[in-house]
C-alpha cells in the first residue's frame, strides 16, 4: 500500500484557525481602545495607538506557516488580551507598563525623526555602449563608447559578450545572465516597430492598391457619364502623379524606405558589435597568457572603482555633447530628404504617362485629330451634375 503524504498546513486556508485568529484580533483591537491614555500619548487620528500595535503585529505575523511559531503567535495574543484587560484600570502595574512602554515608543520615534536623513547617493546614468558617429544623410555607422575595458577596471577574468539575434533580424549584445529587464524591453520595442512597419506595408500591397485601382476606374467612369451629358468635370487630372494609384505606389515607397533605413542601422550596429566581440575576444587571449600573482583585493577594489569612475565619466561628458548637438540641430522634414526626392523622382520615371484613360483628353484629342473644334461642356462638380440629371428625370 502506498503511504499517503501529508499535506502541508496553511493557515490562511484552514477555517477554524481563521476563525480563532479573527476573534482574538477583535478581542485585542477593542480592549486596546479602552485602556486609558494621557493627553501626550493620545494619537491625533482616529486609531488608539494600543489597537494600531496591535494591528501591526498581525500583519507582520500573517505569512507564518510554521504550527511552532502561530501557536507561540496565538499564545503570546491571548497573554497581551489577558494584559490589555488589566491595563484599563488606570493604578494597575499592568496601566503603567503599558504607559511605559508607549513613552519609548514615543521617545524613540522622535529621536529618529530629529535625525536629519542620511544623504542619497547621486544617481548616475549608464552611458550607451554604441554611439553613432556618422554625420546626417550619410550611411550610419557605429562606435563604441567605453568598451572594451583595461584589465584593471574588470573583477576576475574577462568575459566576452555574446551576440544575440531575433527573428526579424535585430541583433544585440549579451553581457551576463540573466538579461536585464531594460535589455528586454528595449528589443521588444524595436521588433513591434519594425512588425507595425511590415503590417502597414503589406495593407498597402494587398489592399491599397485595388482600393486605388477601383478608386480611378470610378473617377473614369464619372467623367464619361457627365460627358454624355455635356458636362465637364471641374477638376481634371492632366498630370500623370494625379491619380489614386500614385499615392498608393508613394506610400509603399515610404514604409519601404523606413525599413531599409532601420534595416541600415541594424547592419551598422552588428559591425560595431562584431568589432567589439573580437577585441574583447583578443584581450581574453592576451590575459591567459599573463601569470596570475598574489594582489591584494581592497587595494584592486579600489584601483577597479577609480579607473572605472574616469571611464565611464569620460563616455557620460561625451555622450551630454552628442546630445546637445542632437537638441540644436535644426528640424529636417524628412520628405524634403534628398534620398526621398531621388526616390520619388525615380517612381516618376517609371510611372506610365498614363496610368488611366481619362475621357475628356482622349475625347478632345480624337476631335483634334479629325480637324473639327471640340464642343463647349459646362464646368460643374460631379455631385451637383448628378442633382440635376436626378431632377430632370423626376420631372419626365
Amino acid at each position: 500500500m502506498k503511504r499517503m503524504v501529508r499535506q502541508q498546513f496553511i493557515p490562511a486556508r484552514h477555517s477554524r484557525h481563521r476563525v480563532a485568529a479573527l476573534a482574538l484580533y477583535r478581542a485585542l483591537f477593542k480592549a486596546g481602545r479602552k485602556v486609558p491614555l494621557p493627553k501626550d500619548l493620545q494619537h491625533p487620528g482616529p486609531t488608539h495607538p494600543v489597537a494600531h500595535i496591535a494591528r501591526k503585529r498581525f500583519l507582520k505575523e500573517r505569512g507564518l506557516t510554521s504550527s511552532r511559531l502561530i501557536y507561540n503567535c496565538m499564545a503570546a495574543g491571548y497573554k497581551f488580551l489577558t494584559l490589555l484587560t488589566k491595563s484599563q484600570t488606570v493604578d494597575s502595574p499592568e496601566h503603567s507598563q503599558i504607559i511605559q512602554h508607549l513613552r519609548k515608543r514615543s521617545e524613540k520615534s522622535a529621536l529618529s525623526r530629529s535625525k536629519a536623513p542620511p544623504p542619497r547617493k547621486e544617481k548616475r546614468y549608464s552611458p550607451p555602449i554604441f554611439a553613432k558617429v556618422s554625420s546626417p544623410g550619410q550611411a550610419p555607422r557605429y562606435e563604441s563608447t567605453f568598451r572594451p575595458l583595461p584589465k584593471s577596471a574588470i573583477s576576475g577574468e574577462r568575459k566576452v559578450p555574446v551576440l544575440g539575434s531575433t527573428a526579424e533580424g535585430q541583433v544585440f549584445l549579451r553581457f551576463k545572465k540573466p538579461q536585464p529587464r531594460l535589455l528586454n524591453h528595449l528589443v521588444f520595442k524595436r521588433t513591434k516597430r519594425w512588425r507595425t512597419g511590415m503590417l502597414k506595408l503589406l495593407k498597402v500591397q494587398n489592399y491599397g492598391f485595388k482600393v486605388a485601382k477601383q478608386e480611378d476606374n470610378w473617377d473614369k467612369l464619372v467623367d464619361k457619364l457627365m460627358l454624355e451629358e455635356g458636362v465637364q468635370s471641374t477638376v481634371i487630372p492632366d498630370t500623370k502623379t494625379s491619380t489614386y494609384y500614385w499615392s498608393q505606389r508613394l506610400a509603399k515607397a515610404w514604409y519601404e524606405d523606413k525599413l531599409d533605413r532601420t534595416w541600415e542601422d541594424w547592419v551598422a550596429r552588428g559591425k560595431a558589435m562584431d568589432q567589439l566581440i573580437e577585441a574583447e575576444r583578443a584581450l581574453a587571449d592576451e590575459e591567459r597568457k599573463i601569470p596570475k600573482e598574489p594582489i591584494d583585493e581592497a587595494e584592486a577594489a579600489a584601483i577597479r572603482t577609480e579607473t572605472l569612475d574616469n571611464i565611464l565619466g569620460t563616455a557620460r561628458q561625451r555622450h551630454e555633447e552628442r546630445e546637445e548637438a542632437q537638441r540644436n540641430r535644426p528640424f529636417e522634414d524628412p520628405f524634403m530628404a534628398p534620398r526621398w526626392l531621388e526616390l520619388v523622382a525615380n517612381l516618376e520615371k517609371t510611372q506610365p504617362k498614363e496610368p488611366m484613360e481619362h475621357p475628356i483628353k482622349n475625347w478632345r484629342e480624337a476631335y483634334a485629330k479629325e480637324g473639327k473644334p471640340a464642343p463647349r461642356v459646362t464646368p460643374a462638380s460631379a455631385i451637383d451634375e448628378f442633382e440635376r440629371i436626378k431632377a430632370s428625370r423626376r420631372e419626365i
